[in-house]
């Protein structure tokens, strides 16, 4: 059986966008690993998309512009969760082996089903790279933290992240110290393309293939 990467997109993103996003680190696992880029079950409000974007002078991303869940805001209830926690299992039930590898709130998501496929919840992966990803907030989730997260784990996250830099920290101290990886690169709230941090993602994944 092949290995696959699946993939978790961030917030407002889609699928195909990620795709796009992930090409050179794509390119450099075939054929030995396939990507799978998952659309989130959840349609971004659109005031939701302007607000995302007011003030930057990046471009807004081609639509549909999805989530894997909407926060209250107190960040203790993820609203959706249910749809994508099925979604996940049902990805991890077809491919079989597989690898996770999430993006912001794809990274928060990833994290999630790394603590809930170690608990026994969610069928089992091989390990997880978390980019720009923080600890969920969820107080439903909070019960599968509470131990180190017993899995190979990569975190990447950017010195110019001012979204979710600050919190990437916390979630690396949730995840195993022998089995977790850190790389920290010089760019902003993205996938990294090239490079050190680019390198590690590629290794790291072939390892667990």
């Amino acid at each position: 059986m092949s290995h696959t990467l699946l993939v978790l997109h961030g917030f407002t993103m889609n699928g195909e966008v990620m795709r796009a996003a992930l090409e050179p680190i794509a390119k450099a696992l075939e054929p030995k690993v396939q990507l799978v880029c998952l659309n989130a079950p959840h349609t971004c409000s659109a005031a939701t998309v302007e607000r995302m974007y007011r003030g930057s002078s990046e471009p807004a991303l081609s639509a549909p512009h999805l989530c894997w869940w909407n926060a209250s805001d107190d960040g203790l209830e993820y609203q959706g969760w249910e749809e994508t926690r099925d979604q996940v299992r049902a990805a991890i039930d077809r491919y079989g082996k597989v690898t996770l590898l999430g993006f912001s709130q794809g990274g928060i998501l990833a994290a999630a089903v790394a603590a809930l496929s170690r608990s026994g919840e969610l069928p089992p992966v091989q390990g997880a790279v978390l980019i720009a990803g923080r600890k969920p907030r969820a107080a439903r989730l909070q019960a599968a933290f509470m131990d180190p997260i017993d899995m190979p784990s990569l975190h990447v996250w950017g010195a110019r992240d001012t979204l979710t830099g600050q919190y990437c920290e916390e979630l690396v101290e949730c995840f195993s110290a022998a089995q977790r990886e850190v790389i920290r690169w010089a760019g902003g709230h993205v996938v990294p393309s090239a490079g050190p941090a680019y390198d590690a993602i590629v290794r790291f994944v072939l390892e667990q293939s």
